[in-house]
């Protein structure tokens, strides 16, 4: 069989490609490029650029019986293979959050071939970001992520990043005092978002869970949120159940009048939820109008309902379950920040001494 190859038209300054006998488009010559040369006879086709030569590689890559040979493989095409399977098979925030990456890595070494990857390239793109101080490792994870599937599926033998060393995780330490979260509160502007955050405390859901809640998953009355679809559902086996405070019960009784249809917690502009994006960037403002409060993201409502239900007395069997977590381990490592809390601990210490 005959390989394909894109070829430029003059006549409509244009790349195909053609496949099974039909001509594919792949896209316009770049204006900022010189036209190809006219071609004599016994003359090698043209290179196409690198946009095009990117977007043959994509067309290929949907048809497996069409895609270039692991030598000829580019990371563009590896990546687009992993994000199509991705879409298939990961929650959707996932999805999204390799896809970011992913998409970023491309724009730098996409058109470079798979197998030239070296982890100085991983360095490199990482280098350009020098703001990504905790998204480094999620940067790592997914990159790393996409080609290790390539490996294990047989179109890219060895993995030739596998080497690359991940950051160890970072622990957020920060949690609020019952003061710092009234300020918090009182600091943002519109009551839409205001719902939004005190949401997350009120219940120790993750954000992408209260910014996905619709009426469908509730249940007023057993005063319940209930996600048959979550992040841990393959581990448990169980619907993810957020139980509310009657505050909460009647929040979301008054939103479910509101927005019948669609996302309960939504922007006060927007027909729409809110997104990952837009929560990060009222977030990041509320850190500039309230400096004190450093390092304040959204999921630290969940560390600082964990840690608050903790000290109030709340067994740690009971707080994994509020916060759908398959055992205690999560808690104990990463929701507990019990010996930073001074006051209860000396307490605690007293109770322990106590004959």
């Amino acid at each position: 069989m005959r390989p394909h190859h894109p070829w430029y038209r003059a006549a409509t300054n244009s790349w195909y490609v053609e496949i099974a006998g039909q001509q594919q488009f792949l896209g316009k010559h770049p204006s900022d490029l010189p036209l190809p040369r006219k071609r004599k006879r016994g003359d090698p086709p043209p290179m196409p650029p690198d946009e095009i030569e990117q977007a043959y590689h994509r067309l290929m890559a949907t048809d497996p019986a069409n895609l270039p040979k692991a030598a000829d493989l580019r990371v563009a095409v590896v990546c687009d293979l992993f994000l199509d399977f991705s879409q298939k098979h990961h929650a959707e925030d996932t999805y999204r959050a390799y896809k970011d990456y992913l998409q970023d890595f491309c724009k730098l070494h996409g058109t470079l071939r798979a197998r030239d990857l070296k982890p100085l390239h991983v360095t490199r793109w990482l280098d350009t970001h020098p703001g990504w101080n905790g998204s480094r490792r999620n940067a790592i994870v997914a990159v790393k992520r996409a080609f290790n599937w390539a490996d294990a599926e047989g179109l890219l033998q060895p993995n030739p990043i596998k080497s690359v060393k991940k950051p160890p995780q970072r622990h957020r330490d920060r949690i609020l005092t019952p003061e710092e979260r009234q300020q918090l509160l009182q600091a943002i502007p519109d009551q839409p978002f205001r719902d939004f955050v005190f949401a997350m405390h009120e219940t120790g859901a993750r954000p992408g869970e209260v910014r996905k809640v619709t009426a469908a998953h509730v249940n007023l009355d057993l005063g319940i949120w209930i996600f048959k679809e979550h992040k841990t559902a393959k581990r448990t086996g169980r619907p993810r159940i957020i139980y509310l405070t009657p505050e909460m019960v009647e929040l979301t009784r008054k939103l479910m009048e509101k927005y019948p249809e669609g996302p309960l917690f939504r922007g006060p502009r927007s027909k729409r939820g809110f997104t990952r994006n837009s929560v990060r960037c009222r977030f990041r403002i509320l850190r500039q109008k309230l400096p004190h409060l450093a390092g304040v993201i959204s999921y630290t409502m969940r560390h600082s309902f964990a840690t608050q239900a903790l000290i109030n007395g709340v067994g740690i069997a009971h707080v994994a379950e509020l916060m759908g977590h398959v055992d205690t381990s999560m808690v104990s490592q990463h929701y507990a920040h019990l010996a930073g809390n001074v006051q209860h601990m000396r307490e605690v210490a007293r109770r322990a001494a106590a004959s």
